[in-house]
C-alpha cells in the first residue's frame, strides 16, 4: 500500500528539471493509482491533483500524456470536491487558454474524467455534469460567430456528446439549455460543427 511518504517522494520527483525523472515519477504514480489498496489522505489528494493539473502544462509531451492518463484512476480515488476542482480546471483550460496544446490535452483529460465517473446518478455526477454543461453551453454560445474559435467549438461539441451519452438521464433538467446552445450550431458554415451538433442532439 502506498503511504504518504511514497506519494510525497513521487510528487517531489515530478518537480525535477529532468524530464526523465518527471516521466518516471508520473508513471510510478499511475501504477499506484491503479492499485485498489491506495488510500490518500486529504493533503495527499490535494497535492496529487494540483501536481497532475500542473503537469498538463509540462514542456514534455510524454509527461503531459501520462499526467492525463493518471486522471482516470485518480477521479475514483479522491473526494468529490477534488474531482470538481479537476473538472473546473480542465474546463477553464479548454475555454480560456490560447495555447492549443494545453487546450487539446485538457480536452482529452475531460473526456477521460467523463468516461471514468461512476455511472450511478449520485450527487457527484449531477454536480460535475452541471459544472461542465454550464461552462460548455457558455463557450458554444459565445464562439458560434467567431471563426477562430471553431476548434474550441468542435472540442466542446465532442465533450457534449460524451457527456450526454453517459449521463443523459442525469441531465434531464439541463436538456433545454443544452438544446438552446446546440441548435444554432446546425446553421454553422462549418460542416464539422454541424455534424457534431447533430451527433450531440441525437
Amino acid at each position: 500500500m502506498a503511504n504518504t511518504y511514497q506519494i510525497s517522494n513521487l510528487l517531489e520527483k515530478m518537480t525535477s528539471a529532468d524530464k526523465d525523472y518527471r516521466f518516471m515519477a508520473t508513471n510510478d504514480l499511475m501504477a499506484e493509482l491503479q492499485k485498489d489498496s491506495i488510500k490518500l489522505d486529504d493533503e495527499s489528494e490535494r497535492k496529487v491533483v494540483t501536481m497532475l493539473l500542473h503537469l498538463l502544462r509540462d514542456k514534455n509531451g510524454e509527461v503531459q500524456n501520462l499526467a492525463v492518463k493518471c486522471l482516470g484512476p485518480l477521479v475514483k480515488k479522491v473526494k468529490e470536491y477534488q474531482v470538481e476542482q479537476i473538472v473546473d480546471t480542465l474546463c477553464k483550460n479548454i475555454i480560456s487558454e490560447k495555447a492549443e496544446e494545453l487546450r487539446d490535452i485538457s480536452s482529452i483529460g475531460l473526456k477521460t474524467v467523463i468516461a471514468e465517473l461512476p455511472p450511478n446518478c449520485d450527487a457527484l455526477v449531477v454536480s460535475i455534469c452541471k459544472k461542465i454543461t454550464t461552462r460548455l453551453n457558455a463557450v458554444v454560445a459565445e464562439s458560434a460567430s467567431k471563426q477562430e474559435e471553431v476548434s474550441i467549438q468542435l472540442e466542446v461539441l465532442d465533450l457534449f456528446g460524451d457527456l450526454l451519452n453517459r449521463f443523459g438521464a442525469s441531465l434531464l433538467m439541463y436538456h433545454a439549455s443544452i438544446l438552446e446552445a446546440l441548435l444554432p450550431q446546425l446553421r454553422s458554415p462549418r460542416l464539422a460543427v454541424r455534424k457534431r451538433a447533430i451527433t450531440s442532439i441525437g
